[in-house]
């Protein structure tokens, strides 16, 4: 592949929950990939973007000896449909931006932040490493500039 990239990653700010069960989690977003799909909207571009997001965990102890004795998820099995919602007390959002030029439209600073909306735990299984499944449920924020 000769193709060079479209974007260049500026600024990444991890985002952080409390949940109201004492686990912490840490959460990234990244653009992976920006493309113009109209030129000449009232914001200059409009973009369609590929966006991916992960979290990393940090059970609490009481978490983590609640699930001690529950069995461990096999990989490529989904897990146990038994989940509790939890409560984030405290929220940072995480967000990223980047770069884009194109000699056709030019250069843009895209943003996209994304905002925690709700959370659940798995009660019925841990991961292969021992650790509590977590999902979040997120909402993004995206928006961008001519520079």
């Amino acid at each position: 592949m000769t193709e060079k990239p479209r974007i260049r990653v500026k600024r990444v700010k991890h985002g952080r929950l409390k949940l109201e069960d004492g686990t912490v989690i840490v959460q990234r977003v990244a653009i992976v990939d920006a493309r113009p799909v109209k030129v000449g909207s009232p914001f200059g571009v409009d973009f369609d973007l590929v966006v991916i997001s992960g979290i990393s965990p940090h059970p609490s102890k009481k978490v983590v000896e609640e699930l001690k004795d529950k069995p461990m998820l096999e990989p490529g099995k989904q897990p146990p449909n038994a989940w509790r919602t939890i409560k984030i007390q405290e929220k940072e959002p995480a967000l990223e931006e980047a770069e884009y030029f194109d000699e056709e439209v030019g250069r843009y600073r895209i943003r996209v932040e994304i905002e925690p909306l709700m959370a659940s735990l798995n009660t019925d299984a841990k991961t292969v490493k021992g650790e509590p499944i977590y999902v979040v449920r997120w909402a993004p924020k995206i928006s961008w500039k001519k520079v």
